[in-house]
């Protein structure tokens, strides 16, 4: 692959020592805010908000799962599921082109808008048609109203997509943040309404559209910019050349995420994969409310400083450190304690779970290293890399999902483990051609935090037998558990990595800005 250009009098490979992530995020051109502060703002917003959205959404998680059957849950993962597809064809990821592009003009943006509203419409009219196929697919009438219903997604994220990414360009993630508080809330409150209805699958199905119709009136309210009556044939070729590849990686990174469900929901049944289902969600929380909103502040980030190797290698070295030092020990500490989690918070009608959960766990914990990889193809420009890696990866997970259905839902969570684990070491390779620097970097910059979260699992493992043989009521264990797994690893990290700990510090509110270890 070849390598990022190098500037003159630039070092050629990105070391983890030097500047800390926010001091090597400055703006290269100097705007009226720099860089680093826009980004500091950025993440200390996304980092905020997530107490309140991961309060709302665990709450209402237990709170359907006690209102809810897995038949409930089975039945609407099988009406979304396939409506992801056609998103990925509605955005055609002009989005993320407009996000990664240096400078666009008022015909690209134009384009984006009109050419995903049209295709917006079309999969949503798509939907209801092919509603009856989808229903035979899985060999449950039941699911063809609910898919009907829940095509009306299509339309509603294509209407705000452009505005969301030209507010994550301009890192206006204040307004990004309080539009999907808005919509947790409204859709929160929709689907507890419809479950204590009676509404059943419908309640899932309602959240969905509900956050989507708030989140898309809160955008247009947020973003000054409006269409004009503009197409350009020159704008679309230009956008879709960045585009059309990271959309076929997003295909191919949708199989990954979703073969498994797909699979169970076939040859399985709404029950099993309504099971397989909530313990997905509970594993994916950690990775999906932390990695993700990091990476929508540094993606734009990243993409401005993609002419700079050194600095663009280093931040990328760093932003993996600092998810990982959350990601991997969250992942850690949920399979220690899983037997325990789900008989308290979930109840013990959702019992099956547990060994899902926990092998869903060691994949989540494998998928954390890899959290900026897919940020950093697309900040540097590799939507190619990115679309081979992603056939690679689409290949070796339906493979192992394939193979694990035979052993049902478990079989199909130790498959997703399997072949996590396997496609790590690949990825992270192309991800450091793309930065710039060295896997032993990488490796340098993690080794810590993944030593102190096995450390910390194994006691915290340990001690869940020790009470549990005592006699200890579940309750009292989890909650003793917790405590002493997230004091173990913290005092760890601050006694071994003080300066991650200060780093980390700097993006929460009234955070100070660490020194740089130059």
């Amino acid at each position: 692959m070849p390598q990022l250009p190098r500037s003159p009098g630039q070092p050629a490979r990105a070391e983890p020592g030097g500047e800390n992530l926010i001091d090597g995020l400055s703006e290269l051109d100097a705007p009226p805010e720099s860089l680093r502060q826009q980004v500091v703002s950025g993440i200390g917003w996304k980092l905020a908000t997530q107490l309140i959205l991961q309060a709302t959404r665990t709450g209402t998680g237990i709170l359907l799962a006690h209102l809810l059957a897995p038949r409930d849950y089975g039945l609407a993962a099988m009406a979304l599921l396939l409506s992801g597809i056609p998103a990925i064809f509605t955005d055609l990821s002009l989005g993320s082109a407009l996000i990664q592009r240096r400078t666009i003009t008022e015909d690209d943006r134009s384009t984006a808008f009109w050419t995903t509203i049209a295709l917006g419409a079309f999969f949503a009219a798509l939907g209801v048609l092919v509603s009856p196929l989808v229903s035979s697919l899985f060999s449950t009438p039941a699911v063809a109203p609910l898919f009907a219903v829940a095509s009306a997604n299509f339309l509603i994220s294509a209407t705000s997509s452009t505005q969301v990414a030209l507010l994550t360009r301009e890192l206006r993630f204040r307004s990004l943040q309080l539009r999907e508080i808005a919509g947790l809330l409204v859709g929160a409150a929709t689907a507890i309404v419809i479950a204590f209805a009676g509404g059943g699958a419908w309640a899932i199905v309602g959240q969905a559209l509900a956050s989507e119709g708030i989140a898309l009136i809160l955008v247009w309210r947020f973003s000054d910019w409006r269409p004009s009556a503009t197409f350009s044939a020159q704008s679309l070729r230009v956008l879709g050349s960045f585009g059309g590849p990271v959309a076929l990686a997003r295909i191919f990174g949708y199989l990954n995420l979703n073969a498994d469900n797909f699979l169970i929901g076939k040859f399985l049944g709404a029950v099993p994969l309504g099971i397989y289902a909530l313990a997905y969600n509970v594993m994916f929380a950690p990775l999906a409310r932390i990695a993700v909103p990091i990476q929508q502040v540094l993606f734009p980030a990243f993409s401005r400083l993609r002419g700079d190797p050194a600095r663009f290698g280093a931040a990328w070295l760093r932003g993996s450190r600092l998810l990982a030092a959350v990601s991997v020990p969250a992942f850690a500490g949920l399979f220690a304690v899983a037997p325990d989690f789900v008989t308290v918070v979930l109840g013990q009608r959702w019992h099956r779970a547990v060994p899902v959960l926990e092998l869903l766990c060691v994949a989540g914990a494998a998928q954390s290293l890899q959290s900026m990889n897919w940020t950093v193809l697309q900040a540097a420009g590799r939507a190619g890399a990115l679309l081979r890696f992603m056939i690679f990866s689409g290949v070796v997970t339906v493979g192992a999902f394939g193979a694990g259905v035979h052993w049902g839902i478990v079989g199909v969570a130790a498959g997703f483990a399997i072949a996590r684990t396997l496609v790590l070491p690949v990825f992270t390779v192309i991800a450091c051609r793309a930065a710039d620097t060295t896997v032993l970097a990488f490796a340098r910059s993690v080794h810590r935090v993944v030593e102190l979260s096995l450390g910390m699992a194994a006691v915290v493992y340990g001690l869940r037998l020790a009470l549990d043989s005592g006699g200890v009521d579940s309750g009292a264990r989890l909650a003793i558990l917790v405590f002493a797994g997230a004091a173990l690893y913290l005092g760890g990290l601050r006694w071994l990595e003080p300066g991650l700990v200060t780093e980390a510090r700097a993006f929460l509110p009234g955070g100070a800005r660490p020194a740089s270890t130059q």
